[in-house]
């Protein structure tokens, strides 16, 4: 099987780093096949040290995908036999050190900002997520506000550009520190130099601090790192599995960092590197650097697609329905797609579109996402024809319906895959309209009117 004799080192790619990807629409079983394979092959020869993270965490908080609390999140995950007596701090003091020095960076300029604009917490939590995304691009914050406007949430924008245009160039402590000639040279170490490197590319700054790391783990300590604080080489492992699950959901983060910077090193580490991610689009498609830098470190994607008819009916099969007309009614409602059978047969055992049933539905569909994915999957939920400009008349917000359609058009698990335009898939689509019409019968009037002038 591919997938295994990637794990056990039989598929090779260029240098020490091989990247695989699992590839298929939510709900369709990569990561049930993954861990079935990883937990059914031996890998006790293989010597892994496993860092792991999942991109379903905490849809309401806006910062819990951010790129310094994702690499935080991967070095606590680190695992293997040989460090568990350890925390994984102990073993990730570049990467604690860069982590500490970026959050120092971040409540220093929250402090000025504060000095200035008094009591103001939209303005503070403002300016600590165009921080954040300003770090995710790999550029200096005053250099990032092109991308940054892009990126930032529509309701914070006014507040985002008044801080970007007025504030944020004003203040101190993100601009660069003057160092004595003896640290320019690099004769010596300094958190003043550490400091302009992470204001100048936190990516690279990370990047470079977690490739230190593990090189200390899994091989030996670089060169340039032998005056830093680090510890020798950990007996019994020397190698480095890396699992990104859920991608798509970390992309916007991580991408810049991971395709631009960690992984480009790790092609070039002193130890191998097997990258293991779960996307649910065209790995390729997420950042050209995929194709531009990592390409020959790529293995042949593993694709999972949608179900047969044949083994849909297997499917329904084996939750004792054998009646031909439900089997027809269940590849019409789910075409194929696992997660929407799951969802068809937990529908017929309950007894059909009750109450229960329809907010059980609701909250299974909806339960990663946040906010405004919400709103905009309302919405959209009454539009034949889902693309800007019924979404601005949805929504009232030319800004609002360009970031709602780049979401819609990121989310294949909602979206019909196979229509030539875009739309809400029709069996999500009648359940969860039914489940409004339920809950909030005046709400679901009043967007089934507006829907009626929006595509006038």
């Amino acid at each position: 099987m591919h997938l295994r004799d990637t794990l056990t080192g039989h598929n090779h790619a260029a240098r020490k780093l091989a990247v695989q990807s699992i590839e298929g629409p939510g709900g369709i079983g990569k990561t049930y096949l993954f861990d079935h394979v990883a937990n059914t092959t031996s890998l006790s020869g293989r010597n892994f040290l496993t860092l792991k993270i999942n991109g379903n965490v905490d849809g309401n908080d806006p910062f819990a995908r951010t790129l310094v609390r994702s690499v935080a999140r991967l070095v606590d995950s680190a695992k293997a036999d040989a460090i568990h007596r350890k925390p994984s701090g102990f073993y990730f003091p570049a990467v604690g050190n860069v982590i500490r020095t970026i959050e120092m960076i971040r409540n220093e300029a929250v402090a000025e900002l504060q000095k200035q604009l008094p009591d103001n917490e939209k303005g503070r939590a403002a300016l600590l997520r165009l921080l954040d995304l300003a770090f995710e691009t790999g550029k200096r914050v005053n250099e990032a506000i092109p991308i940054t406007k892009k990126r930032v949430n529509v309701r914070e924008l006014e507040i985002a550009k008044q801080l970007l245009e007025e504030i944020v160039p004003t203040l101190v402590s993100l601009q660069e520190e003057g160092a004595y000639f003896f640290e320019k040279l690099g004769l010596f170490s300094s958190s003043r130099a550490l400091r302009n490197s992470i204001k100048e590319n936190a990516c690279k700054a990370l990047a470079d601090a977690l490739v230190s790391d593990l090189s200390a783990i899994l091989g030996h300590w670089r060169k340039e790192d032998k005056k830093k604080a680090t510890h020798s080489k950990v007996q019994g492992i020397n190698r480095l599995l890396l699992i990104l699950d859920n991608y798509e959901k970390l992309q916007e983060s991580l991408d810049e960092f991971l395709v631009g910077y960690f992984l480009p090193a790790l092609h070039s580490a002193n130890f191998e590197s097997t990258v293991i991610l779960l996307v649910r689009d065209t790995l390729e498609v997420t950042h050209p650097a995929w194709d531009q830098h990592i390409k020959q470190n790529l293995l042949p994607r593993v694709d999972l697609g949608h179900l047969s008819r044949a083994e849909m009916d297997q499917m329904v099969e084996s939750f004792g329905i054998q009646s031909a007309d439900e089997k027809d009614r269940a590849w019409r409602d789910t075409e194929g797609y696992p997660f929407h059978v799951q969802l068809w047969v937990e529908e017929i055992e309950s007894g059909g579109r009750t109450a229960v049933m329809l907010k059980r539905f609701h909250d299974r569909i909806t339960r990663w996402m946040s906010d405004g994915p919400k709103r905009w999957l309302e919405h959209a939920l009454f539009l034949d024809v889902v693309n800007i400009r019924s979404l601005r008349g949805m929504l009232g917000s030319n800004d609002e319906a360009h970031e709602a359609f780049r979401w819609f058009e990121r989310t294949g698990d909602v979206r019909d895959t196979a229509g030539t335009s875009f739309r809400v898939r029709e069996y999500l689509r009648s359940r969860l309209v039914d489940y409004l019409r339920v809950s909030d019968p005046d709400r679901c009037e009043e967007l089934e009117s507006r829907s009626r002038s929006a595509v006038t």
